[in-house]
């Protein structure tokens, strides 16, 4: 009886030995590493950037595609009383959507972020925009997307 005993303990731990190493190659949550399907954001300023910081009246939410390969982005037709009508990029639809925030013709908002003049057009990439109480964090300090987890340095 105790050798029958042995046996099967013997068995048992035969068997665990032969199971952990293919567990721990594992890939967490069973889903395996796949590549990302979005391609990195890429600024649509161009040029040297000047800060931007304007109150003004919503006159038109648009929807945009700044590059091929992008995926469609939120823009809006500001108009301001110091510098006219502005076109303010905001984000992707995909990330404002989550964000659960809406914004229409007619708001009073006001838009932070980094500017350029080309062909005599005011072109705005806003960092923050502000509606009554409520604060929408698009970019950091240097342009860089919140909707993007990796940073190079």
């Amino acid at each position: 009886m105790q050798r029958f005993q042995y046996l099967i303990i013997g068995l048992t731990a035969a068997l665990i030995a032969l199971i952990l190493p293919l567990q721990s190659g594992a890939q967490g949550r069973g889903q395996g590493f796949r590549a990302c399907p979005y391609t990195p954001y890429q600024c649509p300023v161009k040029a040297v950037c000047k800060p931007f910081d304007e109150k003004g009246k919503v006159s038109q939410v648009l929807s945009e595609t700044l590059e091929e390969g992008m995926h469609p982005g939120m823009a809006l037709l500001l108009e301001t009383k110091t510098r006219g009508q502005v076109h303010v990029h905001l984000a992707p639809l995909w990330y404002l959507e989550r964000q659960e925030f809406e914004l229409k013709a007619g708001d009073e908002v006001q838009v932070k972020g980094m500017c350029e003049t080309t062909d005599g057009k005011l072109r705005v990439v806003a960092y923050e925009l502000t509606k009554g109480d409520h604060v929408l964090h698009l970019r950091d300090a240097q342009g860089r997307p919140n909707w993007e987890a990796w940073r190079k340095r």
